[in-house]
């Protein structure tokens, strides 16, 4: 008797092929979207924008908080500079804007822009199409990507101060010492406290000098007979508080910017006929020292450390 030959089952996976498909369309393709996707729409917060005015362009210019700071860490410190040392320049220089952002303060010669690209007025700006045009196409675009790396992998960090973004000033060089907010300024701030600085000592600004001549220090200075350039008072740092010129006094802030020093830190000796200074440091002193930060990133620390080293009591948060 022949027996009869065994049915073989039909195979399932061609029944379950369309239900796989159906489910790479529905859960696959949307989490694709919205891992690659950078609308703002899928962000938990949006990104600030600053007005800001151009000097060279002389226009406004409108842009995101994080395009900006792009441009300010171009402007601001040597791309050269190791990583960890451009990433606190980049939270630093976030702070400062979001906090003008915050408060919505304005340039006073343009009251329609939070910030300009003049230093003078705050911190320095400079646009993609000026750094590439300054340092050339190759280099220039090598050093692009590392200054958006630094801004991207600290993207939304600002510097807090208990429930307020701080005022995340900064500098070229201490000289070996910050100072105190209220020694350069007015108000006196808890974060900006002066703290030895021996990680900025390999600056080319630790330390210069300079020289005036007499007739042209009395000018400047509008003494009559200049026969005598005297340190009065120093601050604890050993910047200058107050200096006695002929019959008068100045701040040791005044004698700088009116004959041009690196900074208050200096001594005064009359040689022949002029004035020459020794100077210690670039800047105003206070806040984080770049070249200090750079030092710190060569010694192993990371930016979040070097920040808290310069601002005191502060943390890092992301507001957006």
């Amino acid at each position: 008797m022949r027996k009869k030959p065994k049915r073989r089952r039909r195979s399932r996976g061609g029944s379950c092929l369309p239900l796989v498909v159906l489910f790479v369309i529905l859960v696959g393709l949307p989490a694709l979207l919205v891992r690659t996707c950078t609308v703002s729409f899928f962000s938990p917060r949006e990104i600030p924008l600053v007005l800001l005015w151009d000097v060279k362009a002389e226009k406004l210019v409108s842009m995101t908080l994080e395009e900006y700071v792009q441009g300010v860490v171009a402007a601001e410190m040597p791309a050269s500079f190791e990583m960890e040392a451009l990433k606190a320049q980049a939270v630093a220089a976030r702070t400062y804007a979001y906090r003008r952002i915050l408060r919505d303060e304005r340039i006073p010669e343009h009251s329609e822009a939070h910030l300009s690209s003049d230093y003078q007025s705050g911190q320095a700006w400079i646009s993609w199409e000026a750094f590439l045009e300054r340092h050339g196409q190759v280099l220039g675009r090598s050093l692009q990507k590392k200054i958006k790396k630094a801004v991207t992998q600290t993207q939304g960090q600002v510097l807090y101060y208990k429930e307020d973004p701080i005022l995340a000033v900064y500098h070229s060089t201490s000289g070996g010492r910050t100072e105190n907010s209220e020694h350069y300024w007015s108000e006196q701030l808890p974060y900006l406290r002066a703290v030895e600085d021996p990680f900025g000592s390999n600056s080319p600004y630790h330390y210069s000098t300079a020289s005036v001549s007499l007739g042209k220090l009395g000018e400047i200075l509008e003494v009559s007979k200049v026969k005598n350039f005297k340190v009065v008072e120093r601050y604890p740092s050993g910047r200058v508080k107050t200096v006695e010129v002929g019959e008068k006094w100045f701040s040791g802030r005044d004698i700088r910017q009116r004959l041009g020093l690196r900074s208050t830190w200096f001594t005064g000796e009359v040689i022949g006929d002029e004035l020459v200074f020794s100077v210690w440091g670039f800047g105003h002193g206070v806040g984080m020292s770049q070249y200090g930060a750079q030092g710190m990133a060569l010694a192993g620390y990371d930016y979040a450390e070097i920040l808290q080293y310069y601002y005191q009591g502060v943390e890092l948060k992301t507001p957006y």
